[in-house]
């Protein structure tokens, strides 16, 4: 179960990085710009799903194997992780939204004020 667990956690973490790479080659590439960015957010809810499958699998495991006493049995690698996986969630949303105001990142649309003209 242990090497289950880490196989799987280092899967949703390898793609994260994947997309992250993906990521800095689609904005650097005009041509690329927002082409395949909702394709980085589904990639990042792959990772996420990856991420979060390991993160209870490990703790319910071993706590079930081995006798847990004391505070901070898990460390800090463990803190980390689920912070990666937060960050999957949020990137991914936000990927899969940003194409929607393409036209207003790129300045093609005149802005909209909400209190008259600047």
């Amino acid at each position: 179960w242990g090497r289950g667990a880490i196989g799987t956690i280092l899967t949703g973490y390898i793609i994260f990085i994947i997309c992250f790479a993906l990521a800095i080659i689609a904005f650097a590439v005009c041509l690329l710009r927002f082409n395949f960015i909702r394709g980085i957010g589904g990639l990042l809810f792959v990772s996420a799903l990856f991420l979060i499958m390991g993160l209870v699998i490990y703790p319910v495991m071993y706590t079930n194997t081995l006798p847990v006493t004391g505070v901070g049995a898990f460390g800090w690698s463990y803190g980390f992780m689920w912070t990666v996986a937060i960050m999957a969630i949020g990137l991914a949303f936000f990927f899969c939204c940003l194409p929607n105001y393409e036209d207003q990142i790129l300045g093609n649309v005149k802005p909209d004020y909400c209190c008259g003209t600047p």
